[in-house]
């Protein structure tokens, strides 16, 4: 019987052509051509993994972005199989993305059931069901850049008031005046929902 190099299936070894790895060397030691020129090789089998994933077709351009943002931020993390850790980086943005869409579409609620306890009782009664993650949507547009902000560190990604102060350099009281202004605002967006339907 022959070692096991002649019986079994063999695992293929990935591909990688000295100049991709002088590319990938290059890359890590800050080498910002080098890392575009992998941007170019690797941009296309990305897109199409993160095309087979998502059902999100508008998501794509962005998560392809994100993959290989993380790709750069991770350099010295790269594996010798340069095109399965690109692929990797992908897979990660994409996983990221179905968890925060999760958990957006939960805090759509949260800050609808937060802002209606606000509300006066005749104005928010009965609110319909569909008034949910499309109208949170709806009503996130419409805050300024810096309210969205503090509703997003608040109560999407559930920071403490004053952990989320230090991430948008104001103060805690900042924060909390930004987050009156913004519920009101969210509040006012779901009333003229409910009355409207």
């Amino acid at each position: 019987m022959h070692g096991n190099s002649s019986s079994g299936v063999r695992r293929r070894r990935p591909e990688v052509t000295p100049q991709v790895l002088a590319l990938l060397h290059r890359a890590q030691l800050g080498d910002r051509d080098a890392f575009a020129e992998l941007y170019r090789t690797y941009h296309e089998p990305v897109t199409r993994y993160v095309t087979v994933r998502m059902r999100d077709r508008d998501a794509i351009p962005d998560l392809v972005q994100e993959a290989f943002a993380s790709a750069l931020a991770e350099l010295s993390t790269a594996l010798l199989d340069v095109r399965g850790w690109f692929i990797i980086q992908a897979a990660k943005a994409c996983i990221c993305h179905d968890w925060s869409r999760r958990r957006y579409t939960r805090a759509a609620y949260t800050v609808r059931d937060h802002a209606a306890r606000d509300t006066a009782p005749q104005l928010v009664a009965d609110p319909p069901a569909r008034a949910g993650h499309i109208t949170f949507v709806h009503a996130m547009a419409g805050l300024t850049a810096a309210e969205r902000r503090a509703i997003q560190l608040r109560y999407i990604d559930g920071y403490p008031r004053d952990a989320a102060a230090r991430l948008m350099d104001r103060s805690p009281e900042a924060v909390r005046c930004l987050e009156r202004r913004a519920l009101r605002r969210i509040r006012a967006t779901f009333t003229t929902a409910a009355v409207t339907s």
